[in-house]
């Protein structure tokens, strides 16, 4: 009983870990004039029928949510190649009356690529994008010539001025290598080995009596 106890336990853990997603971990708001007027960083976690686009939001907040994770990559794209396994995620900063938003957001996964392009996140939507989000006014996504960002490891700080509509970018995460079946297949067997041996390391073990 114990063995199979332990073995249910150690596969349980694996699972996990094979499966985990990486994911928008925090993100702040730090300066521009949307940070004085009272903006702060808003983690989403989208509805369906979330309208994301078009004025939609006009708030000085900076916006972030998860999209679709572990997908492979059908074609090269924002630098990686295609097969190339992903996790996405969408950021944006959509103020009322033209604002500046000076900020950052952080993931669990190492930044890989950033798609700030209308076309290269049109022709993602469909592969990378949050099924409960309806991307709207989809021609004027991207940024413009005074914004800009860059990337550190699992951070992207952001420098972006914007009013109607906006500015929107799609940022991929490394995504976390999931064993093979045949591996699956080894390390389950192996637990199997190591709770059997020790039964009988157990069995084994001479008893002790005293008069």
């Amino acid at each position: 009983m114990q063995k199979l106890l332990l073995t249910a336990a150690a596969v349980s853990a694996l699972l996990t870990a094979g499966s985990a997603n990486a994911a928008i971990v925090m993100g702040e708001l730090t300066g521009g004039s949307a940070f004085n007027a009272g903006g702060v960083f808003q983690q989403l976690n989208p509805a369906p029928g979330l309208n994301v686009g078009n004025n939609n939001q006009q708030s000085n907040n900076l916006f972030a949510f998860d999209e679709q994770q572990g997908v492979t990559l059908l074609s090269a794209i924002g630098g990686l190649a295609a097969g190339t396994v992903v996790n996405s995620h969408y950021v944006f900063f959509d103020p009322g009356p033209s604002r500046r938003g000076i900020g950052y957001v952080d993931f669990d996964g190492d930044i890989l690529s950033v798609l700030d392009g209308r076309s290269q996140m049109e022709m993602t939507d469909a592969l990378l994008g949050n099924a409960n989000v309806n991307y709207v006014s989809v021609n004027l996504r991207g940024l413009e010539n005074q914004d800009s960002f860059n990337t550190v490891g699992n951070r992207i700080n952001i420098d972006f001025t914007a009013s109607n509509p906006g500015d929107y970018i799609r940022v991929l995460t490394a995504a976390p290598a999931v064993p093979e079946p045949s591996t699956w297949a080894m390390m389950i067997g192996g637990f199997g080995l190591v709770g059997g041996a020790m039964r009988r390391r157990r069995k084994a073990m001479p008893k002790v009596s005293f008069a």
